[in-house]
C-alpha cells in the first residue's frame, strides 16, 4: 500500500486570558514577589549583586523591590515599577545605550524582572506579576480571587472541562494541585502555565480538529474565570491528518495513526511520522503461530515420554526390570488415544470431513518420529506454507467447535480428570479409591497401635509384679540366712 501524508494531525490548544495576576507590591520583600521564579536572596556571608551600567547593586535579605530600585536610581539610572503596565522602567539621563548585567553577577534579579541591555529607556520584556502555583489558591495572587459572593464562599467548588468535573478546595489546594487533577482526569487535556506569556494553557491530549470547553462549577468559586479560562481566551483548533492511499483521493484522520476505521483495510494500522509518500508492505507474521505449534509438540512429547518412562519394562540378560506403573492399562490407553487423535482426520461443526489443505497434523508437516509416540516437524517448508497461505485451514483444524483438535483433546482429558460427582473421570475414580484404601489402612494402623499399647501396658504391669515378687523372695532369703546362720547343728 502506498500512503501519502499530505499534512499531519495536530492538537487543539486553548490559550487563557492574560493579565490575570494582581500588580506587584513594590514594598514587599523580594523573596515574596510573585514573578514566577525565585530571586536570588541576599546573604550575610556572601555579597549578592547584579550590575547596572558598570555599578554593582547589592541585595540584602531585607530589601524590597523599591529598595533595590532606589539603589539603581542612586547609581544614575532612574528605576521605577509601573503598576499600570506591570513592568520595570529604566531611564538613563541623556539616553543612549544601557548595559545591564555582567558575567560575574551573583543575583538573577535582572533575569527575574525580565530586564536586558538596550537603548534607554529599557522596560521589562513582559508583564511581571504571576500567579503563585504553590500554596493555597486563596493566596495565589489571582486578580479576581477570592470571589465576592453572597452567601460567603466556603472554599469548595469545581471546574468543568469537556464535561468532566474537577473539584478543588481553595483553602487546602494549590493551583498546581488543580493542574495535576485536570491532567489526571478523563477531561482529555493537559493543563500548564506559560510563564513567558503569563497565561494558562489547555492542550488536547489527542490530535484532531476538536474543541475544548471550560466552565465553572455550580458553586460560587469562579476559579476558571479567575485563571482566565472562560473569557478572553483564544482557541487554536487542531487539524486532522490528511492522507491518500494508492494514489486515490484525500482521506482524513483525527490521529496520525491511520487504522482501518479511516482507510478501511482490516487489521492494518500505520503511523504517519512525516509528510510524504511511503510504501507499506503487509505480510503474514507466522512467528507466534509457529511458536505455539512448537510448544504443543514439546508438551505432547513430554506426556508421551512420561508414560514411556513410568511403564517401561527393560530386559538385561536374565534380569527383567519394570517401572513403577508398568502394569497400568490406563496409561497405555492414554498413549494410544493421544496418538489416534493426531492421525485421525478432523471434521467440521456438523461432523463432516474438513475441506481444505489441512485435515490432519501431517498435512502441516508435523508427524510421528518413526514407530515412536513422539512427534516433530518433519517438513518445515510445508509448515511455513500452511501458516502463511492456508491460515484459515490451520485454524479450522485446531479450533473448530466440538470437533477441532483442541476440542477432541479437551474431551479426552475431561474423561480423565473430571471431578464431577455424577460422572467423575478415570483419575478421579482411582484417586477416590486410593483415598478410601488409605483411610482403611489408617484405621487398621490405629487399631494395631491401640492393641500394641494395651499389650505393652500389660507386659509392663507383669514385669513390675515379677520384680516385686523377686524382691520379696530376696528379702525372705536374706532373713532366713541371717536367722539360721548360727544354728548349724
Amino acid at each position: 500500500y502506498e500512503f501519502t501524508c499530505v499534512s499531519s494531525a495536530t492538537a487543539s490548544k486553548l490559550t487563557g486570558a492574560a493579565n490575570i495576576a494582581r500588580p506587584l507590591d513594590p514594598n514587599a520583600p523580594l523573596s515574596s514577589l510573585p514573578v514566577g521564579r525565585t530571586i536570588t536572596p541576599g546573604s550575610s556571608t556572601q555579597e549578592i549583586f547584579f550590575t547596572v551600567a558598570g555599578t554593582r547593586i547589592t541585595i540584602t535579605p531585607a530589601d524590597s523591590l523599591n529598595d533595590v530600585l532606589g539603589k539603581i536610581t542612586a547609581a544614575g539610572i532612574s528605576a521605577i515599577y509601573n503598576a499600570a503596565t506591570d513592568q520595570i522602567d529604566l531611564v538613563k539621563g541623556g539616553g543612549g545605550p544601557m548595559s545591564l548585567g555582567a558575567s560575574n553577577d551573583t543575583s538573577n534579579f535582572l533575569q527575574a524582572l525580565r530586564l536586558s541591555s538596550g537603548t534607554s529607556p529599557v522596560v521589562s520584556s513582559t508583564r511581571l506579576s504571576s500567579p503563585r502555583l504553590s500554596g493555597p489558591i486563596d493566596l495565589a495572587n489571582l486578580k479576581d480571587w477570592p470571589p465576592v459572593t453572597v452567601p460567603p464562599y466556603n472554599g469548595s467548588d469545581s471546574i468543568i472541562i469537556n464535561g468532566v468535573e474537577v473539584e478543588y478546595n481553595s483553602a487546602t489546594h494549590s493551583i498546581q494541585d488543580v493542574l495535576n487533577r485536570i491532567n489526571s482526569s478523563s477531561a482529555g487535556v493537559t493543563a500548564t502555565f506559560d510563564l513567558a506569556s503569563g497565561r494558562f494553557l489547555l492542550t488536547n491530549k489527542l490530535t484532531g480538529n476538536v474543541g475544548i470547553s471550560v466552565e465553572d462549577g455550580m458553586g460560587a468559586g469562579g476559579l476558571a474565570a479567575a485563571m482566565g479560562l472562560t473569557t478572553g481566551t483564544s482557541l487554536t483548533s487542531g487539524a486532522d491528518a490528511v492522507f491518500s492511499m494508492n494514489g486515490g483521493g484525500n482521506l482524513t484522520s483525527r490521529s496520525n495513526t491511520l487504522d482501518e476505521s479511516v482507510h478501511g483495510i482490516t487489521g492494518l494500522s500505520v503511523t504517519a511520522n512525516s509528510v510524504g509518500t511511503q510504501t507499506v508492505t503487509v505480510g503474514s507474521d507466522t512467528t507466534a503461530a509457529k511458536g505455539a505449534i512448537n510448544d504443543f509438540i514439546s508438551r505432547y512429547n513430554a506426556v508421551q515420554n512420561a508414560i514411556e518412562r513410568y511403564t517401561k519394562v527393560t530386559v538385561d540378560g536374565d534380569k527383567v526390570s519394570s517401572a513403577v506403573l508398568a502394569g497400568s492399562r490406563e496409561l497405555a490407553s492414554i498413549s494410544r488415544d493421544l496418538r489416534r487423535i493426531l492421525i485421525t482426520n478432523g471434521t467440521d461443526e456438523i461432523g463432516a470431513p474438513l475441506e481444505g489443505t489441512v485435515k490432519r497434523l501431517s498435512d502441516m508437516g508435523v508427524g510421528f518420529s518413526g514407530i515412536e509416540n513422539t512427534i516433530s516437524i518433519t517438513n518445515s517448508t510445508t509448515l511455513d506454507t500452511r501458516l502463511a497461505s492456508n491460515a484459515e485451514d490451520v485454524i479450522k483444524y485446531f479450533a473448530t467447535a466440538d470437533n477441532g483438535l483442541v476440542a477432541r483433546m479437551d474431551t479426552m482429558l475431561e474423561r480423565l480428570v473430571s471431578s464431577s460427582s455424577t460422572t467423575p473421570g478415570t483419575f478421579q475414580v482411582q484417586t477416590d479409591s486410593i483415598s478410601k484404601q488409605n483411610k482403611s489402612l489408617d484405621k487398621q494402623i490405629e487399631e494395631f497401635e491401640r492393641r500394641l499399647e494395651s499389650q505393652r501396658s500389660l507386659l509392663e504391669s507383669s514385669f513390675i509384679a515379677m520384680e516385686r515378687a523377686q524382691s520379696g523372695f530376696q528379702q525372705q532369703s536374706a532373713y532366713l540366712a541371717k536367722t539360721f546362720s548360727g544354728n548349724s547343728k
